[in-house]
Formats: structure tokens, C-alpha cells, sequence
């Protein structure tokens, strides 16, 4: 089926949500004929798509959400729903608001660190004991109002109380892997939020572990930005959901990123294109699923595993509630897929200020100078005369650019350690050459 493509974009332009939008999206017909329709409010409880079609049908569903007038944000995990629908919604690449997902909420910093430790345990597949030990280190950076980002965590680390040797040391060896996922972008999360649909992709990333580490945060940083909020999207979308939530052959985390998944008042729509590596947890954890015939007919389904069923044609999808046991054939409809490129973050009162070379070298002056310069001395000592924001911008611009780096030091003799910056060798040449 075709559509209107300039029709559909108004639908979703941020604002203009008609108040009577229908509150069902249309996917296609049963194999007998009739319309196949699916309510919001069927999908209050979460829905799991699965199977190896998974993609085709997370786009279908995108698209019939723009199409219907309900707001959507999906985060692509691998990129392939983009390559479809990125033409009816508003297209970002992930590198837009990485830095602003990394930054640590300071209204709910203990929850926010909480949340992006267990999102490095899904994503790097830790164990509730190294997922204490992450956590930790981020406590330590949320009562420092810090970001998140590998490259901080990993300095952070050898400032964790109670949690010595080998175990820190064998995570900072999986958390060192990622200390070049940077960016630097500014665009703020919290931008999407009112959009009619958007969609971020993950799919440019270097290599998959800096995807499923980033997906994750993303989805940490929403988790604690939805109840506050005032405009928020009715439906999100996670693709490639067993990249963050796959079954691990031992120990399991605390899998509380899942918890407040499954708590949000949002509409969530998690995406699976390989059920036999996805943690048997969420699979259990969302009654409502739509399966592609090949995850039907292979019985992935564990609640029918004891009832006979009918299998379904290979071009079908069923919509199963595993709940009241009821069960749903249809074939979904057409729609011309459209891609548009990735664009720049949207515009915002929050984007980075520009390069200041004057701050860029006083910054530098101060980090030289000074024995224990915190990231909350610095821009409280210099934030009158160039600006909080300006301040903080620049120094994370020049941690990005490993000009400074963080190490812990203890405030006293005995006393509690506290991270301060320290000028890198690279940050000394630099210096030498704005001195000139």
C-alpha cells in the first residue's frame, strides 16, 4: 500500500497530534479477509515481536503508528528498520545525543546511576556481582553530577569502596574496549520526547558491542527522563531487544533496566529477530507477543508448548496473549518503504557553545596548576565569567580529546578518594602550543 508521504509527515509534526487520533494501528488482514487492527490500549502491558521477520514487522508497526496519528521513538539497535520508514519519521544518528545520554540526571542522579550500571551488566553481560561493582563507580560519579561515559567509568573504577583487585581490574578490561565511544554532539534526549515519530539508529557504530552499550544507555537515560516529562511518546520501540536482554549461559544480573521497563506507564515494544538468544526473562515477562510464522510453527511460544495449535502460513504473523490464551492470524499489509539519510541533532537551547580557545588554555592553566581540581571547583570558579555551560562543554570536549583525564585521589591522609583531573601529555602539548 502507498501513501502520502506529505500527508503522513503532518500527521507527526511535533505540536500539531490531533486530539482525536485513532487509538488502534492498522497491520493488515486475516487470511479468511477482514481487517486486522491492534489497540493501544491491547499493548499497555508491553508487546514482544519475534522471530526472523521481526524487522519487517517493527517497521509495519512504525509506520502505521505515523500513520494513525500516535507518537513513536524507536531506538534501532542494528539499523534495519531505519533502511525502511526513516523517510515518513524524523531520522537520527545515534551520535547525536550520545554525550547528552551519558550525562548523569542530576534531579534523580542515585536512580540514573543505578540504571546505566545495569545497563553496562545487559550489554556487556555481567553478573550481579560485577554489576555491583559498576554500580558503585557510578554512585561515586552521580554525587559528583558527572557523566557516564566509558572513558570516565574507567577511571572511576579504582575509586570503589569495599571492591579490590582482580574483579575491578577484570572490568575495567571490559569497560577499556569501550572508551572510544565518544562523541561530540550535544543534541538533548529530551528533544524527541514531544516528536510525532523519530527514530535514532544504531546501526554507524564502530562494532556491535559500542551498539548494544549504547542502545542500553539510551534506554537508561528515557527510563528516568518519561515520568517528569510533559510531553511524552504513546509508543517506544527497541529493536534488536536480544542484543541488550540476551539469555547469558550463567549467573544472572538484577536485570533492573527490564524492571522499570516493565513498570513505565509507557507503551514499550521490544523486538527480537533471534528468540533463542533473548533472556528467558523478558520472554516470560511480556503476555502479549506478535511472532513471525517461523517462531510459531516452531513452537517458541512456551505457554502452548502443552496445547495443539495449528500452524500458520509462512508468510504469516499471529498475535498471541499469552495471558487469556487467545490467538490471531493475519497477513501484513504493504507500504513503500522510503529511507532518508541520518540528520543533525534537532536544535535545541541546550547544544554544545563553540570552541573557546581563551577557556581552552585557562582550563588547561588551572588543571596544571592547582592539586585537586574537581569538575565542580573548576566550573564553579569559572563559571562567572565564562559560563557554567560554556564550562562544561569545554571540559568535556577536552576529556573527549584526552587533553585531561580523571584519576582518584584521597582528600587527606586516610580520607575518602575523590576524582579530580589530571593534564595528559597530549593536553601539555597542546598548552605549550596556545602559549606560544
Amino acid at each position: 500500500m502507498n501513501s502520502n508521504s506529505e500527508q503522513l509527515r503532518a500527521l507527526g509534526e511535533p505540536g500539531t497530534a490531533k486530539a482525536g487520533a485513532p487509538s488502534s494501528i492498522w497491520l493488515g488482514y486475516e487470511p479468511t479477509g477482514g481487517r486486522v487492527s491492534l489497540r493501544l490500549d491491547d499493548m499497555k502491558q508491553g508487546l514482544l515481536i519475534g522471530g526472523h521477520r521481526s524487522s519487517e514487522l517493527s517497521a509495519l508497526i512504525a509506520y502505521a503508528c505515523r500513520e494513525s496519528g500516535l507518537r513513536i521513538l524507536v531506538l534501532d539497535t542494528d539499523g534495519a528498520v531505519s533502511r525502511q520508514v526513516s523517510g515518513y519519521m524524523e531520522h537520527y544518528d545515534y551520535t547525536c545525543f550520545l554525550h547528552d545520554a551519558f550525562q548523569i540526571e542530576g534531579e534523580d542522579s542515585t536512580r540514573h546511576g543505578q540504571l546505566i550500571a545495569s545497563a553496562y551488566a545487559a550489554a556487556l553481560g555481567l553478573d550481579s556481582e560485577e554489576e555491583s561493582i559498576v554500580n558503585a563507580g557510578l554512585h561515586k560519579l552521580a554525587t559528583q553530577d558527572n557523566t557516564a561515559s566509558p572513558a570516565v567509568l574507567f577511571d572511576a573504577m579504582d575509586s570503589v569502596e569495599g571492591f579490590r583487585g582482580f574483579y575491578v581490574d577484570k572490568i575495567k578490561g571490559r569497560i577499556g574496549a569501550l572508551k572510544f565511544l565518544e562523541s561530540a554532539e550535544n543534541g538533548s534526549l529530551r528533544s524527541l520526547l514531544p516528536l510525532g515519530g523519530s527514530i535514532v539508529s544504531f546501526g554507524t557504530a564502530m562494532y556491535p558491542q559500542a551498539q548494544e552499550v549504547a542502545s542500553a544507555v539510551f534506554l537508561a537515560k528515557l527510563l528516568v527522563m518519561l515520568p517528569t516529562a510533559k510531553a511524552r511518546p504513546d509508543i517506544i520501540m527497541l529493536t534488536g531487544a536480544q542484543r541488550v536482554f540476551g539469555g547469558l549461559p550463567r549467573v544472572q544480573h538484577r536485570e533492573r533496566l527490564l524492571a522499570e521497563v516493565l513498570n513505565s506507564q509507557t507503551t514499550f515494544i521490544l523486538a527480537c529477530g533471534q528468540m533463542h538468544v533473548l533472556s528467558r526473562s523478558v520472554s516470560e515477562s511480556f503476555p502479549n507477543k506478535m511472532l513471525s510464522s517461523d517462531a510459531w510453527n516452531d513452537k517458541a511460544e512456551n505457554r502452548w508448548r502443552e496445547h495443539s495449535r495449528d500452524p500458520v502460513l509462512p508468510n504469516a504473523f499471529v498475535i498471541a496473549d499469552s495471558h487469556y490464551g487467545h490467538r490471531r492470524a493475519f497477513i501484513a499489509r504493504s507500504f513503500e518503504a522510503r529511507f532518508e539519510p541520518a540528520r543533525a541533532g534537532p536544535q535545541t537551547t541546550e547544544g554544545r557553545p563553540e570552541k573557546d580557545d581563551e577557556l581552552r588554555k585557562v582550563i588547561l592553566e588551572d588543571i596544571k596548576q592547582y592539586e585537586t581540581p574537581t569538575r565542580t571547583s573548576i566550573i564553579e570558579f569559572l563559571s562567572a565569567e565564562y559560563g557554567a555551560e560554556a564550562v562544561e562543554a569545554e571540559l568535556d570536549r577536552l576529556f573527549a580529546e584526552e587533553c585531561i583525564r580523571l584519576e582518584s585521589r584521597e582528600s587527606k591522609p586516610g580520607g575518602h578518594g575523590m576524582l579530580v583531573y589530571v593534564i595528559t601529555p597530549r593536553g601539555l602539548r597542546v598548552l605549550e602550543g596556545m602559549q606560544r
